[in-house]
């Protein structure tokens, strides 16, 4: 059984860190200077992160996290999800570094995570990509491309989901021993195209049997990017809302027309939605086993990015012109929620997961 619970005393803290954050580090002028700085340079503000306790929020004690619940993680991720910012938060936080706790021993994970969590080195999964695992004599040797890995422009290691036969098998690779072409999405978010050519591995190193831990990382993945958009689709709400009340027509704000009123009003049920099945995805997490989180997990995901997809239209549409400007905000976001829905594959692509998670 699912309880929502209202946020307690840490969540609260964590989300309004977040917030002083976004407000004094990524304003539209500093947010525009970091876009001009090298693309496979690590983010300036990735240091920063890792002395908050960020990195560490949602991993257990036992490896070094702060062992938060999911659920008191999701409003701090929407808040930097609403400040648009450029740091793989998501990619290690939520994926990488639950990944690597529930696939390796305690005592290896601590280890591992001890630099990563520190800042020291940032690394990503690489995982859904078609990347093949021979075994070698004592070695893996992989081949193949992922085409998009979100921080892969600037990670120090990449954690590879690898097939090896019908098998899965978990590894991790370093920076020098791949190919990668950084580029920036339509957000300017940094990413890369890793090209794995005969790289090999200690097959002593490679962790096998790491469906399940590989699952639960791309549930968690999905979760903060569920929480991203739920923080995006707030801040165009409160945009757009800000925008009817002080824009004139005819001689009156188009907020006191009719049918803007019905327009906003749309916007707010699609936003009291989004949180709704943000919530219900985060408490999936922790409470239910691994066939139904993930059914519930992909529900919200499907969910909410139809509602944002349906609020950034509307939020371009009450702007105008300057809804698809960088001048303001709403044309930064609405690029960030465009890329955040089409993150791992389109509606049909994750309804065909939701049906076979059933």
């Amino acid at each position: 059984m699912i309880q929502f619970e209202l946020p307690d005393e840490e969540a609260l803290l964590l989300k309004e860190t977040a917030e002083r954050f976004v407000t004094e580090k990524y304003t539209l002028p500093q947010r525009e200077k970091m876009l001009e700085g090298p693309i496979d340079a690590k983010p300036a503000c990735w240091a920063v992160m890792a002395e908050l306790g960020w990195l560490a929020a949602p991993l257990p004690e036992n490896v070094g996290g702060l062992g938060l619940k999911v659920g008191q993680i999701t409003p701090f991720l929407a808040k930097l999800g609403a400040g648009m910012i450029l740091e793989p938060v998501v990619e290690v936080t939520m994926h990488c570094a639950p990944t690597i706790a529930r696939a390796l021993p305690i005592d290896r994970a601590v280890k591992v995570l001890e630099a990563i969590l520190s800042g020291e080195s940032l690394e990503v999964t690489v995982t859904g990509s078609p990347i093949s695992a021979i075994l070698s004599g004592d070695s893996f040797v992989l081949d193949g491309c992922a085409e998009l890995v979100l921080g892969g422009a600037f990670a120090d290691a990449f954690w590879v989901v690898a097939r090896s036969g019908s098998d899965s098998l978990l590894v991790r690779v370093t920076r020098d021993q791949v190919q990668i072409e950084p580029f920036r999405l339509l957000d300017g978010q940094a990413a890369g195209r890793i090209t794995f050519d005969e790289v090999t591995c200690a097959k002593s190193e490679a962790i096998l049997a790491c469906a399940d831990a590989v699952a639960y990382g791309d549930d968690m993945s999905m979760v903060g990017q569920i929480a991203e958009m739920t923080g995006l689709i707030e801040a165009l709400y409160r945009d757009t809302l800000d925008y009817v009340k002080l824009r004139e027509q005819f001689g009156r704000p188009i907020g006191r027309f009719q049918a803007v009123q019905h327009r906003m009003a749309d916007i707010f049920i699609k936003h009291e939605e989004a949180q709704s099945m943000a919530q219900l995805a985060a408490a999936a997490m922790d409470a239910m086993d691994d066939a139904y989180r993930r059914h519930l997990v992909l529900a919200a995901r499907i969910k909410v990015s139809e509602n944002a997809r349906a609020v950034l239209r509307d939020a371009v549409q009450l702007h105008g012109g300057m809804g698809v400007t960088d001048e303001l905000p709403v044309g930064q976001r609405v690029k960030r929620l465009l890329v955040l829905t089409q993150i791992g594959g389109n509606r049909g692509d994750h309804l065909k997961r939701f049906r076979s998670a059933a």
